[in-house]
């Protein structure tokens, strides 16, 4: 297939003034080239974002929610090539490809069904209080490389819904899925309302600190989530920091131990273990802990990689 090589933003799609080579992790060679922004650009991502923030806005909740189920269908139209795709730059194995396209596809249709009402709040004395969403404004999203359609498909979907308008910039090592999806939506929402840019992890720091931006909406490690949080702080922006997860697992002795320890084993490996979600820690019931042990080793013996 044709990788997708342009950035989107203001709803064209367009080239970068720098370029960014795409590595298959399965071979470690490079199969695709794609557009890269240079901070003029970034700079023109978020200006586009805050113009077509008022009109996006005025379209009402309604009409943003058809937007987003028409990108559904759209990427549901393309499965094939967005596995295909994922498979190539980020290395999953078909099977959990197809598996991650599909969630991405539902939680856009899942957020497209969603609403925010205004509402009523009761009052014990005279007077009437009503409760009213109104959008913040531009949003910047972040994505990692682990789940590269599924992430930013989950930061899109509601950002665009509530009526902000949005700066998608995904992880280097996996641009092209977010890529396909700029260039899905350039043909549905108005010009501005997504803007995606791609970077050498070098443009954070203008869209962070920008003032016309918002919010920022990140997902990867806790030490790069501590330089946005400073970033941000002295325009007191709103953040969302899906940071490194630290998951437990308890095993009790009531337990079928071998069942449990091929859960507990494709739970922590999945995704080759890099997963914010994978389990990290393990408590055993004592009565348990030796052949648990011994059943987990097992499983990874034979673990085909």
């Amino acid at each position: 297939m044709t990788y997708e090589s342009r950035m989107t933003i203001d709803g064209g799609l367009v080239n970068g003034k720098r370029t960014l080579d795409v590595i298959n992790p399965a071979t470690g060679e490079v199969f695709a080239t794609v557009a890269c922004a240079s901070r003029q650009q970034a700079e023109m991502a978020v200006q586009a974002a805050k113009k077509a923030q008022p009109g996006w806005e005025a379209l009402g909740w309604h009409q943003r929610a058809a937007m987003l189920e028409t990108m559904a269908d759209r990427m549901e139209a393309r499965s094939e090539d967005f596995i295909d795709t994922m498979i190539a730059e980020q290395g999953k194995p078909r099977l959990e490809a197809a598996g991650e396209t599909a969630y991405a596809i539902a939680f856009i249709r899942h957020f497209a069904r969603l609403e925010l009402p205004d509402l009523i709040i009761p009052m014990p004395t005279s007077g009437r209080v009503e409760l009213r969403h109104r959008p913040l404004g531009v949003v910047v999203g972040s994505s990692p490389w682990n789940f590269p359609l599924l992430i930013p498909a989950a930061k899109i979907a509601p950002s665009l819904l509530a009526g902000n308008t949005m700066v998608m910039k995904p992880a280097p090592t996996t641009p092209i899925l977010t890529l396909m999806l700029g260039e899905i939506a350039a043909s549905i929402v108005p010009p501005g309302v997504l803007n995606v840019i791609t970077d050498q992890n070098d443009l954070g720091d203008l869209l962070t600190s920008h003032p016309d931006v918002a919010k920022v909406t990140f997902t990867g490690s806790t030490a790069t989530g501590r330089k946005i949080m400073a970033s941000g702080a002295p325009s007191l922006k709103r953040l969302t920091l899906e940071l490194g997860g630290n998951d437990a697992a308890i095993v009790l002795d009531d337990v079928d131990v071998h069942e449990t320890a091929k859960r507990i084993f494709a739970a922590a490996f999945f995704n080759a273990g890099q997963a914010c979600l994978a389990i990290k820690r393990v408590y055993v019931a004592d009565a348990i802990y030796g052949e648990f042990c011994e059943s987990l080793a097992q499983h990874a013996r034979t673990a085909i990689v």
